[in-house]
């Protein structure tokens, strides 16, 4: 059986270089899942991903190290919400409680966390030697979430 939140694990991150060794872990425990398993957590990241995809979360702004201030793009908002989830389940229990407790994911290091995405089906591919099929009824794309993004 698949436990999403354990396969992730708690990954606080400071550097790209940490979100990159918390990407190897992660990658490390799905390699021991079989074919069913890594359906199952790319099924529920993809569910995660909407589940936190909220226009107060994607309206903050990315602050460069010179102080300059940008808004998000909806790549930047999607990698921000991998960052969120690599963060661990409290991390993104938090952010769904507070906008507040998001803001240290869009640093711009944390765009490195986009290699969650394709972590389940690389493993899988490299196991399997097939592409990974899933159902997704969840869309990871930024403002997919129509609850979310409600006035």
């Amino acid at each position: 059986m698949t436990d999403f939140w354990s396969i992730i694990g708690s990954n606080p991150a400071q550097s790209g270089d940490d979100v990159r060794s918390a990407l190897d872990r992660v990658s490390g425990r799905l390699d021991g899942l079989d074919a069913t398993g890594l359906v199952k957590f790319s099924e529920e990241l993809r569910e995660a991903l909407y589940r936190i995809d909220r226009r107060e979360l994607a309206e903050i702004p990315v602050v460069l190290a010179v102080g300059l201030e940008l808004p998000q793009t909806s790549d930047h908002f999607l990698y921000a919400r991998c960052a969120c989830i690599l963060g661990g389940r409290d991390a993104y229990d938090a952010a769904l409680g507070s906008t507040s407790e998001f803001t240290c994911f869009v640093r711009p290091f944390f765009q490195a966390a986009e290699g969650l995405l394709y972590l389940a089906p690389s493993v899988y591919k490299k196991k399997f030697g097939s592409e990974m099929v899933t159902v997704g009824e969840f869309p990871i794309e930024s403002m997919s979430n129509a609850q979310g993004w409600a006035e």
